[in-house]
């Protein structure tokens, strides 16, 4: 394979990323080539030296979903990412797919805690229409407002801790693939 068809290959792997970030990445291609030119060296060497084409795609789009999910911290970008990086191997399904879904189910699981929690005090006003007894009223409401600030903590320490998942996550999903580029380059 000559450097025109290694571009042309790579260019069409390069899917679902923007116009702008495929001519970056292929005129970093076409620098590698002039550069090794330089040195002498033929296309057919560099060509085999980078590898194949379809995986450098996948690397560079999984690459791609990593950096933004790193810079717009939401599930949809970190599913993004998660769900590239689970097409470049087996380990991935295996060991970030399981321990993902049942972190982020614990996460939402602690959103919606905390969200009805906070939504007690309503409740207590709809048994002041319904209660006879303004002492259990006022023990419904203090109740009710002792699980609003525990909702309102919940809600606090998840918002924290979803942060903190996210940064760790990108971390292991980075080192992941940093792994698998070792891999390839020595393949």
């Amino acid at each position: 394979m000559m450097k025109d068809e290694f571009l042309k290959k790579l260019r069409s792997h390069l899917v679902k990323i923007p116009e702008k970030e495929k001519q970056e990445i292929l005129s970093d291609y076409v620098e590698h080539f002039q550069h090794g030119f330089h040195k002498g060296r033929t296309e057919e060497e560099m060509v085999r030296t980078l590898g194949d084409p379809r995986k450098i795609a996948r690397e560079l789009i999984a690459d791609y979903h990593l950096e933004r999910a790193q810079e717009n911290q939401s599930f949809v970008s970190l599913f993004r990412a998660t769900f590239t990086f689970l097409g470049l191997g087996f380990f991935n399904l295996v060991f970030m797919l399981g321990p993902l879904i049942i972190v982020l189910s614990v996460i939402f699981s602690m959103y919606v805690t905390s969200l009805i929690l906070l939504i007690t005090p309503l409740f207590a006003i709809e048994a002041l229409l319904m209660e006879s007894s303004l002492l259990e009223f006022l023990l419904r409401l203090l109740t009710s407002l002792i699980g609003a600030g525990v909702g309102l903590l919940l809600g606090m320490g998840t918002v924290r801790f979803s942060r903190t998942f996210f940064g760790w996550f990108i971390r292991y999903l980075k080192s992941n693939l940093n792994i698998i580029k070792g891999v390839n380059k020595h393949a």
